[in-house]
């Protein structure tokens, strides 16, 4: 089980009610970053590079793709959810998006796009009127409303984008 340092919660979540205090263009452009980074990080990757493994228990490029891709379209979906109420148990049944492992780089990058999308046609949607007080518990950081569960995909993205650079520097990353 992963645990999180209580300081290193502290900065996480600081930062996370920073950004998502800001204003939806704001917002926008810090979720923007975290796409961007992870996406970045592809250009120029093969498809024999994206499913190298450093190890039998550690993840490939496709794999950690797949988890944030579905992440990625659960936050959105969460955070539509919460705006318009808080609808929880329609959140947590949201499930994984997409069952089948990745194959291809086009594949992995159309599905983060869709996720990354749903998320900013949300963000672009928000408005003083939009409902902050429903909140969903995030495993680590504890509860979140949509706009705080916004700004958690760019730690998120940001988490998995340094996961890629360990993966593209271990011995044996084809060439």
């Amino acid at each position: 089980m992963v645990t999180v340092p209580d300081e290193v919660k502290e900065r996480v979540l600081s930062y996370i009610k920073h950004q998502a205090a800001k204003s939806a263009p704001a917002l926008r452009d810090v979720v923007q970053h975290g796409h961007d980074q992870v996406t970045g990080l592809l250009a120029g990757m093969s498809d024999e590079q994206a499913g190298f493994k450093p190890s039998a228990e550690e993840w490939s490029v496709f794999q950690v793709l797949q988890h944030a891709a579905e992440a990625g379209r659960r936050t959105a979906r969460g955070c539509i959810a919460l705006a318009a109420g808080g609808e929880l148990n329609k959140i947590e049944r949201v499930g994984q998006i997409r069952n089948e492992p990745f194959t291809s780089l086009g594949q992995a990058r159309a599905a983060l796009d869709a996720g990354h999308q749903e998320l900013l046609d949300f963000v672009d949607s928000l408005s003083s009127e939009t409902n902050v007080e429903a909140t969903l518990d995030h495993p680590f950081f504890g509860p979140l409303n949509c706009r705080e569960w916004a700004a958690f995909q760019r730690i998120h993205d940001g988490d998995h984008a340094g996961q890629i650079e360990q993966i593209t520097s271990a011995v044996g990353y084809p060439a």
